[in-house]
């Protein structure tokens, strides 16, 4: 006899002790199958074909092993836009969308050239060149991985204003080019203890000796490849704004001002050279 839907959601029930949002999650990975939503609303003896139930029996025991739901789907909502993500690359935060709001206050002239370090998925240049489409943002990463996955996201949605490239932070900058350097860079400690909820996302765009070696790097690299008067901005973890905000005083940055996120904690710190 088939697998139905009900008998997933039953089984999805049973495991909320140790998994409280199976049954949330569930739901969006049917609907990702093609599945109705007056199907799953029901949860009815609906009958699944040998392929669904082998992608359901693999959600599952991908779920269960703690592969976060945007791996699992290959998508994650970013600022309203969908991105494909895997293991290469961090699932976007909700907080790093303000970075977006951020940027947009600056009022960018149309001939501005920005540069996002550390890009990942891409999808905070993508959702930048997508929302001010006049505007060429160059994206850099170090690891040809995580290019892939932003090419990808770039030919998903059709972004003509974005190019990619592969350096250590922004080594490829020539002096005084850039209007905007934009970075939400590797900022926990090798030894923190939020890593063992992080085994599935890539170390690289984690960790920072001390945690904090990644902004001095890019804040030395800005000097140098910032115009007079261009601007820098950073996401970082919530307790490191007056770690960060040092940093960029050392490089001879002014105008520091430190924003916070959805949760009212300093997360976003920028800067004009």
């Amino acid at each position: 006899m088939n697998k139905t839907i009900k008998s997933y959601f039953a089984l999805a029930k049973s495991n909320t002790h140790s998994h409280e949002f199976i049954v949330r999650d569930l739901e969006f990975f049917l609907k990702s199958m093609g599945i109705s939503d007056s199907i799953i609303t029901l949860k009815d003896d609906f009958d699944l074909s040998k392929e669904q139930i082998k992608k359901i029996e693999t959600f599952f025991s991908s779920y269960i092993d703690g592969l976060p739901v945007d791996y699992i789907l290959n998508e994650s909502i970013f600022y309203g836009f969908k991105f494909f993500v895997d293991s290469r690359v961090l699932i976007p935060r909700p907080e790093t969308e303000l970075i977006i709001d951020n940027i947009l206050d600056f009022k960018l002239m149309k001939n501005s050239k920005i540069v996002e370090v550390g890009t990942g998925s891409g999808c905070i240049a993508l959702t930048l060149a997508m929302l001010m489409p006049e505007i060429k943002i160059i994206a850099s990463d170090i690891s040809n991985s995580a290019l892939e996955v932003a090419a990808l996201n770039r030919k998903l949605h059709k972004v003509t204003n974005v190019s990619l490239i592969h350096s250590n932070w922004m080594s490829f900058a020539t002096e005084n080019s850039l209007d905007l350097v934009i970075s939400n860079p590797p900022y926990l400690m090798p030894s923190d203890s939020h890593l063992k909820n992080l085994t599935h996302e890539p170390l690289i765009a984690l960790t920072s000796k001390n945690g904090s070696q990644s902004f001095i790097d890019i804040a030395h690299q800005a000097r140098s490849a910032l115009k007079p008067g261009g601007k820098i901005i950073f996401e970082h973890g919530y307790l490191q704004a007056k770690e960060v905000s040092e940093i960029l005083q050392e490089y001879d940055f002014y105008n520091i001002v430190c924003n916070r996120d959805y949760q009212g904690l300093n997360r976003y710190t920028s800067a004009i050279k």
